[in-house]
């Protein structure tokens, strides 16, 4: 949550050293979700990890002791909120939704010049 820009409508991807963008929509409900919470994970499970299961510190909330949800729940969570929208009724997946913004992108870009 650390490498969110909320006001510039995008966040940094450590890992590969990119940025995310998101539209209007995003951007107004990320503050919810954020609440005050200035560190750990954005998308947190419902419940605190059992002691078998302590994940590292970084997928943990310092704020909540609550973990990082996992890919295949936040999939679950997305396909199941985007099910009315889904033309064929079964809801969109997390893949669906990172190459909806990506082709957005590439058409508001237009070409690269080197």
């Amino acid at each position: 949550m650390e490498h969110l820009d909320l006001p510039g409508m995008r966040g940094e991807v450590k890992g590969r050293r990119h940025w995310l963008h998101w539209q209007s929509g995003t951007a107004a409900l990320l503050p919810l979700l954020v609440g005050d919470r200035r560190r750990g994970p954005l998308f947190l499970a419902d419940r605190r990890p059992g002691p078998g299961r302590m994940p590292a510190a970084a997928d943990l909330c310092p704020h909540t002791g609550r973990g990082r949800l996992s890919y295949e729940r936040a999939e679950y969570l997305f396909k199941r909120a985007t099910r009315d929208l889904d033309p064929e009724g079964g809801g969109y997946t997390l893949h669906h939704l990172r190459h909806s913004r990506l082709a957005h992108l590439a058409r508001t870009a237009g070409p690269r010049r080197c």
